[in-house]
């Protein structure tokens, strides 16, 4: 009897935790998932991934790198939002060493490993003293929202994010940082200050609501707009990446899509099969890293 009211316990919370799923934002994040397998796949650079020295992909590859990181950082601001930094900031930055830093240094050291040991790989790590110091491939990106919340424990603790004003003059801050192409590699603090303008828009979106009579409406329009624009202009008006022209671009995108949420050539048949096994792959290993809770504390930051 014991042991039936523990298992229907269990999935009672099970349930509780699934109806507080936000299928919207999972799906955004699906799809910021799928834009960044994609990227990788089709190569940062003509001499990595599948080698496109030109083409529609690589043109649409390079165009969505305005929107692509935005979009995974918007979303961290959204979804921090719903269980905001209330109090003990200690247990806060450890609650993000344990979903961030463990996972980054185990993961990150694995993927150095297996690109130091594999031959023809992409790129290799020359100096490891410097691991992680100078943060590895794509996992720059847990080590910038790391320090994002290590900004965030002031902002938060002195109610400055409180206001709309505070929010404005922060943000402005950010953005100035971002178009100043302030920071340094290391220990991904000019990550952090790319990153920072669109954390605090999605961190905005969820503690002051946009008030629009047709959201939907306004969100197709402008995510139209953009496509259309970037078609058309591409990098040529878009600028680099931490230009204004990029930030107005990445931030209006990143809110339109929150508002909509209410004959095979060789290169495809890669580009189509490299996107799959980045997709899949990641899913099959978080499911069998969560069994153990080893494995789900320094693969997946779970306690």
């Amino acid at each position: 009897m014991g042991t039936h009211n523990t298992r229907t316990q269990k999935n009672g919370l099970m349930a509780t935790k699934h109806k507080k799923r936000n299928i919207p934002v999972d799906t955004l994040r699906g799809l910021a998932c799928i834009m960044l397998v994609a990227y990788h796949v089709i190569g940062i650079t003509p001499e990595t991934g599948l080698r496109l020295h030109e083409g529609p992909l690589k043109q649409a590859n390079e165009l969505l790198a305005y929107i692509r990181m935005p979009l995974f950082t918007f979303l961290s601001g959204l979804v921090y939002a719903w269980r905001p930094l209330k109090g003990d900031w200690q247990s806060f930055l450890k609650g993000k060493i344990r979903r961030l830093i463990i996972p980054m240094l185990v993961t990150g050291t694995i993927f150095a490993l297996f690109q130091a040991f594999t031959p023809g790989t992409n790129r290799q790590i020359t100096e490891w003293y410097c691991l992680h110091l100078k943060p590895v491939a794509h996992f720059w990106f847990l080590e910038a929202l790391f320090i994002i919340f290590i900004l965030v424990v002031p902002l938060e603790r002195y109610k400055i994010l409180d206001t709309r004003q505070g929010f404005a003059i922060v943000w402005l801050i950010s953005a100035t940082a971002y178009i100043a192409n302030i920071g340094t590699p290391w220990f991904s603090i000019a990550g952090a200050f790319y990153l920072f303008p669109y954390f605090l828009a999605g961190l905005y979106c969820t503690r002051f609501p946009l008030q629009l009579s047709h959201p939907k409406t306004a969100g197709y329009i402008a995510i139209t707009a953009i496509a259309i624009f970037l078609i058309i202009y591409g990098h040529e008006y878009g600028g680099t990446r931490r230009s204004l022209n990029a930030l107005i671009i990445g931030t209006i995108a990143c809110i339109s899509l929150l508002l909509t949420k209410t004959g095979i050539t060789d290169t495809w048949l890669l580009f189509i099969a490299g996107t799959a096994a980045g997709i899949t792959g990641p899913i099959i290993i978080e499911h069998l890293a969560d069994k153990n809770k080893t494995t789900r504390t320094l693969l997946l930051g779970k306690g």
